[in-house]
């Protein structure tokens, strides 16, 4: 009886780690460049499987991202760019976040890397 206790709650204790190791913790303050040249910021908030936050843009406009998803180490949401909703995926490897979209016909990606906000 005593193993399959401690069976249990080593079982227990294995899935909420492998749990908490697949949910990529994507809140945070991203830079990176779009076409190396025009600055992007996100200010990103993860909240189980929602993500919030505001998109700074290379002139320096500020939007609120909506639909946000987190699915693993992927995420999506919509943003406005250019007077349009965008819609943008990402990718996290290692503590890049590769974002991809498509604005005026063109496809998009940028890499982002979590900095401190102070340093902007």
């Amino acid at each position: 009886m005593k193993k399959k206790i401690g069976f249990s709650i080593a079982l227990i204790f294995a899935t909420i780690t492998f749990s908490f190791a697949q949910n990529k913790d994507f809140t945070g303050h991203w830079t990176g460049k779009l076409m190396d040249q025009y600055n992007i910021t996100y200010d990103f908030v993860a909240t189980g499987d929602v993500l919030t936050g505001k998109d700074t843009h290379y002139d320096g406009t500020v939007d609120n991202i909506s639909n946000g998803k987190i699915m693993g180490d992927s995420i999506s949401y919509d943003v406005p760019i250019s007077g349009n909703l965008t819609h943008i995926t990402g990718k996290l490897k290692g503590d890049v976040l590769t974002i991809y979209f498509t604005a005026q016909s063109y496809d998009l990606s940028a890499d982002l890397k979590k900095t401190d906000a102070a340093k902007k």
